[in-house]
């Protein structure tokens, strides 16, 4: 048996090797309220044997930590070098391998003991950090044994004074839209029932362990078509909003009102969710004025108007702005004062949008746009999903893991306003995760590897994923940014430099991630 520890922002493969030497030491720099997290590669196991796990300090064991084992997905087909996947005569030279290939990132949790499946083991340690822990340096020793081997492993965690800001209404705004219905059928549970609303619960809690803190309720959850017209389910909505209140999320993102007619891209209206009448008809405003009154009725008597943003049609775009208008403008009578948020980057809705969310790349390529739209009182959000592909940042199996940890770099560059994506379990029907990562997508499309999902659902769970720490360490580190911008302006730019100029144009490299990181906390 050989082992090593390796970054936590580096993919391990189905095929890794331990290095010769191999790396028996790792040094961590964390905030307090943060995670320290290390990745163990272990070889040379016979498969069924059973592995067990500690970790001491001066000899003695540690309790709270937490240990993963890493379950390999596969990568079918890679990434584009604008968006979805290469098609033929295609090739993105910007991915970390040529598919096809399997990578490590789905975290089963365990106890300390986890048996081998063959060969080449992946493991994966969290030590959680309290926001009243001591400053200071600690030596670990992580101890592995497989029958009479034994492997120690080092690892000294830096505990500095800075303290990450606990999720809530003053974090970064960020969201994945999440499926409830995946929520109960991959865990073969009744819809609705107490065992559902338990599991809502747990998924909300891991994606606050993310730092999430912004939650989705599609209109379809909580509305139902009745002869009479829409009709509200006010104890399902409020039910909602207190699980993941509770879970410790502050921004509600009222659903899209609106979807594309027919659903071709290009169409020119927009016909209404629930209903779908023609939004813009008579009768589809009456069936919305009905909706919007009652979802403002619900949101007055409960004190969430401060909390709750608005989304109107996903995606609107130049052939179809003025039936988006006519839409928002709608809602605006009948949910007045809330802003309106939607993932768009087309110039012909300014002034129906106060929460832009345009692609990274976009954003990058018509900043000067975003910026007076920033100017003129709103606000910019960036997103990702299929697009893009390329060199630009985005979270896909194919691409550095440090890329979804240099999100929240780029954000604090920019001064964005938050982040969204749409598939935190959007498994399509036939899917299976832990087989599955590219699907397709319409046409002669497919959704690239990760896109669909960026958690696992576990036995008695979900799972997270080494990308959604990834992104999780990236978030943390823009709130210390953040606060550093506004104090010293000069510092945190010279910071910033050294680990990202754009989002196509940033370091490959963790270790710089990680000494720029060290002296982000050293002066915080």
């Amino acid at each position: 048996m050989k082992a090593e520890l390796r970054d936590s922002l580096e993919f391990l493969f189905s095929d890794s090797l331990v290095a010769d030497p191999a790396r028996r030491t790792a040094a961590l720099d964390v905030a307090r309220g943060a995670t320290a997290a290390v990745h163990l590669l272990v070889n040379g196991l016979r498969p069924r044997v059973e592995i067990r796990l500690g970790l001491e300090r001066a000899g003695r064991p540690v309790r709270g930590a937490r240990w993963f084992r890493l379950v390999d997905v596969p990568v079918e087909v890679n990434t584009g070098p604008v968006g979805f996947v290469e098609r033929e005569g295609e090739r993105n030279p910007h991915v970390i391998r040529r598919a096809p290939f399997r990578v490590y990132d789905a975290m089963e949790p365990v106890e300390g003991r986890v048996t081998a499946a063959s060969a080449t083991l992946a493991l994966r340690l969290h030590l959680p950090v309290p926001t009243d822990a001591r400053a200071g340096r600690t030596r670990y020793v992580i101890v592995v044994r497989s029958g009479a081997g034994e492997q120690r492993l080092v690892l000294d965690v830096q505990v500095h004074p800075a303290r990450i800001p606990s999720v809530g209404p003053r974090s970064f705004p960020y969201t994945n839209w999440f499926s409830v219905d995946q929520m109960a059928a991959r865990h073969g549970i009744k819809p609705w029932s107490e065992a559902h609303w338990r599991m809502i619960g747990r998924y909300a809690r891991l994606m606050v362990h993310a730092r999430q803190n912004m939650f989705w309720v599609p209109l379809s959850l909580i509305f139902t078509r009745r002869p009479s017209g829409p009709e509200l389910d006010r104890q399902r909505l409020r039910r909602l909003v207190r699980v993941f209140s509770s879970a410790g999320m502050h921004f509600i993102e009222g659903g899209h009102f609106a979807h594309r007619t027919g659903g071709e891209w290009l169409a020119k209206t927009f016909d209404l969710s629930v209903v779908g009448l023609r939004a813009s008809s008579p009768e589809g405003y009456a069936a919305l004025a009905r909706m919007a009154r009652a979802l403002r009725e619900e949101i007055e008597r409960n004190g969430w108007r401060e909390r709750w943003v608005q989304h109107v049609a996903d995606e609107p775009i130049g052939e179809n702005a003025h039936d988006y208008r006519l839409v928002a403008g709608a809602l605006r009578k009948h949910l007045p004062g809330l802003p309106i948020l939607d993932a768009t980057m087309h110039e012909e809705v300014a002034g129906a949008v106060d929460w832009w969310c345009p692609q990274a790349q976009e954003f990058q390529k018509h900043r000067e746009f975003f910026e007076s739209q920033r100017r003129l009182g709103d606000r910019v959000l960036f997103y990702t999903c299929c697009f893009p592909g390329g060199p630009w940042l985005n979270r896909l199996l194919d691409m550095e893991l440090l890329r979804p940890a240099l999100y929240g770099w780029a954000a604090a560059l920019f001064r964005l306003d938050g982040f969204l994506h749409w598939g935190l379990n959007h498994y399509k029907e036939d899917q299976d995760p832990f087989r599955q990562s590219v699907v397709a997508h319409g046409g002669n499309n497919s959704l690239p590897a990760g896109d669909t999902h960026i958690v696992y659902p576990g036995r008695e769970g979900p799972w997270s994923s080494v990308r959604l720490e990834a992104q999780r360490e990236g978030f943390e580190d823009y709130e210390l940014l953040r606060a550093m911008e506004a104090e010293r302006p000069r510092a945190a730019a010279s910071i910033l430099g050294r680990v990202i100029r754009g989002f196509d144009d940033y370091t490959k490299d963790p270790r710089i991630l990680r000494a720029a990181r060290r002296d982000l906390l050293r002066n915080s």
